[in-house]
């Protein structure tokens, strides 16, 4: 889809018409078919104010198409700490829990240990 085709569409869509795209933009509604025609091309701040009122990127304004997310090594970077830390907070809370079990059967030993000590082991 052409450019023209997009603001065309894009306008339709909106359901206005060509003299209201261009009231908002302080050109005129011939500058406006112009563009639709594919004759001329609004200048970069018309782009950038065109793509804030219908709402897409300046990509799709002029390509026609919703850019495709696209994976940089930052982003697979970021997804791989993700699953790493995930996997971190429950190894921790495992070696939490098992230091937990250690100080409590730890406590029993001290415990079993002082009372045999104060009323004497029994006889077997």
């Amino acid at each position: 889809m052409s450019f023209g085709e997009n603001i065309l569409a894009l306008r339709k869509g909106k359901n206005i018409s060509q003299d209201e795209l261009g009231g908002r933009l302080n050109v005129s509604r011939q500058t406006i078919s112009k563009w639709e025609l594919g004759e001329t091309t609004p200048e970069m701040e018309k782009l950038i104010v065109l793509s804030e009122f219908f709402n897409v990127s300046i990509d799709e304004l002029v390509k026609g198409q919703r850019p495709e997310p696209k994976l940089d090594n930052d982003t697979i970077e970021i997804e791989v700490t993700k699953t790493r830390t995930t996997r971190d907070v429950v190894f921790l809370t495992l070696k939490i829990i098992g230091i937990a079990v250690g100080i409590l059967l730890l406590v029993d030993i001290f415990v079993i240990i002082i009372y045999f000590a104060t009323n004497g082991f029994p006889p077997l």
